[in-house]
């Protein structure tokens, strides 16, 4: 009996001390893991990475596609473009608000954009051009990381789109941009473009207009070049960043592009494809686009490490230019 009895209190005893190591080694190891953290130095929430070909690339090389309202331009009898001379529009917001990070998604649902400011008016009296032409296009914000900001659904219609909340298909956006178009003679074209920016285009053709030698036929320094297509307005999704038909813009994933405003350009799309690293765009057009605030899709990959789109400008300067 009392070996039996020595015997309980011999596994008591065991089961005790195993009970008492496993909560002070518990113990133990929260405080080290508690102590370690105090001392740990913390870790800086990363920034958005942003996807640029999802955002970037506007137009596949199978895209072909014929603007609307593409007009030859007769060649003025005399050349004498005054680039300084021509006005440009007023686009800062009465009260600037930082907008909401907006991607294009490729969820199912129809977009909804609640304008943040206030709606600029159509009709806005263009003023004497400021910091344009640049002397340093490469060092302008749409050019920059930060350019993700400015480059949204969002900021297209704040600023051209008469800062309407879109309705279904994005019908009152169309009405409102197409109420606001106009033509302006460029590479040997009448084309459509937003009115307040065809101050911006005029510039460039005025500028590119010494080197025509016919409709089609350019003489630039670097190569005599022969313009074959060339379009601006079209009312359409992004083709790169929409999950359907670019054309459909009723289909829930569309992500409405540039061109459907009337600030982009694309010229020469054969030579030029979408995602082609062989394209033949002159140094001459590429430099007096970014001059007067165009961005070029042929630098998209060296900065933003994006498909290229060579045959593609769009106007970024007045969306970008109070983005920090």
């Amino acid at each position: 009996m009392e070996d039996r009895f020595t015997n309980l209190k011999i596994f008591f005893s065991i089961g005790l001390s195993a009970l008492i190591l496993f909560f002070v080694n518990g113990k133990i190891k929260f405080d080290l893991y508690w102590l370690k953290n105090i001392f740990r130095p913390q870790r800086k929430i990363s920034s958005i990475k942003i996807d640029y070909n999802k955002i970037l690339t506007d137009v596949k090389p199978e895209d072909s596609f014929v603007m609307a309202n593409v007009e030859f331009a007769p060649i003025p009898p005399t050349l004498t473009p005054t680039p300084t001379s021509i006005s440009s529009p007023t686009l800062i917001p009465t009260k600037y608000v930082r907008p909401t990070y907006i991607l294009p998604t490729r969820k199912k649902i129809l977009p909804t954009i609640k304008p943040t400011s206030t709606p600029i008016p159509p009709t806005a009296v263009p003023k004497q051009i400021g910091d344009l032409p640049v002397s340093d296009p490469l060092k302008q914000k749409y050019y920059g990381r930060q350019s993700g900001v400015c480059y949204t659904p969002e900021y297209f219609i704040r600023y051209y789109g008469g800062d309407v909340s879109p309705n279904q298909c994005y019908a009152n956006v169309r009405a409102n941009v197409e109420a606001n178009l106009t033509t302006v003679s460029l590479l040997g074209r009448n084309l459509q473009v937003h009115k307040l920016a065809a101050p911006y285009f005029q510039a460039v053709g005025d500028e590119l207009a010494k080197y025509q030698k016919d409709n089609k036929t350019f003489n630039f320094p670097s190569k005599t070049y022969t313009i074959n297509t060339i379009g601006t307005y079209v009312f359409r999704c992004n083709t790169n960043a929409s999950t359907g038909d670019s054309w459909d813009t009723c289909q829930s994933g569309c992500v409405i592009g540039t061109h459907a405003f009337g600030i982009a350009i694309d010229i020469n799309w054969e030579e030029n494809c979408n995602g082609c690293s062989n394209y033949d765009m002159p140094d001459e057009i590429v430099d007096a686009f970014e001059r007067w605030g165009f961005r070029w899709g042929g630098r998209y990959k060296e900065i933003f490490g994006a498909k290229i789109d060579a045959m593609h400008f769009e106007y970024m300067y007045d969306l970008c230019k109070d983005v920090n």
